[in-house]
């Protein structure tokens, strides 16, 4: 007995789509913003050079008058500068209609509403990072003084006595050790990133240094337990922040 053919799923076929399909939605996105932009300071520039043609046609009564060659020079080449831009209006609404109705045909597909969901996230987080970018000096600023100080929040909890030391009564013990490290150690890799491998070298040397310190305290002592716990805090605040810059959109698609 031969067995009905196989086919794929739905949800395969959806995803196929999606990655077939997507990048040429994405593409016409930036093609119809760009025409926007492009229409709109055509325009603005033929309504001023309408506003000075008129101003070599005549004066404000509307009495002509004879006008100097110069002038007259002048005036030819502006209305020959008009027609140009009005024929790159032309062109402009031509695309415009074009690739917007390829858009149209994409989402008739059955997905557009995945595509321009996934289109409003990338120009959300393509804002996210342009206002990132122009605030990024303040951010280090901001991020170098919050690794200071939570390196000397950790010093003082590692050092103190038992009964002052500060805790976060909902965490076990081990994730709030690994968490203070992972935020001390992403904190310094925004606010230093061109000294990333020397901070991590001497935010080890503090984890070492700080368990053995901990032995001259009575109520306290280091193990290499935490030694660990708090090394893969540190390790995965600076791999955080790599990562997440390997993962922002490029300058070029922004």
């Amino acid at each position: 007995m031969t067995l009905p053919a196989r086919f794929r799923s739905l949800d395969r076929d959806r995803e196929t789509d999606l990655d077939r399909l997507g990048p040429l939605y994405r593409h016409l996105e930036q093609a119809l913003a760009g025409i926007e932009r492009e229409s709109a300071g055509l325009s603005r520039r033929l309504d001023e050079a309408r506003t000075r043609a008129a101003a070599l046609l005549g004066n404000e009564d509307g009495i002509y008058f004879e006008r100097e060659p110069a002038d007259e020079a002048r005036l030819v080449e502006a209305e020959a500068q008009m027609m140009a831009a009005f024929r790159r209006l032309e062109q402009l609404r031509a695309q415009r209609s074009m690739l917007a109705a390829w858009r149209t045909e994409i989402e008739d597909t059955g997905i557009g509403g995945a595509l321009r969901g996934g289109t409003r996230a990338s120009r959300w987080l393509s804002r996210l990072v342009r206002l990132v970018r122009a605030r990024m000096a303040a951010i280090r600023r901001l991020s170098r003084f919050s690794g200071w100080a939570l390196m000397l929040v950790i010093v003082y909890a590692t050092l103190s006595g038992i009964e002052q030391r500060p805790s976060v009564s909902w965490l076990i013990p081990d994730l709030e050790r690994g968490l203070a490290f992972l935020a001390a150690a992403a904190a310094f890799a925004i606010g230093y990133p061109r000294q990333r491998f020397l901070i991590f070298a001497v935010g080890l040397a503090a984890v070492i240094s700080l368990e053995l310190a901990q032995n001259w305290s009575p109520t306290r002592h280091g193990t290499i337990h935490d030694v660990w716990i708090k090394a893969i805090g540190l390790g995965l605040g600076f791999a955080l922040v790599s990562g997440v810059e390997r993962l922002k959109p490029s300058a070029r698609s922004l």
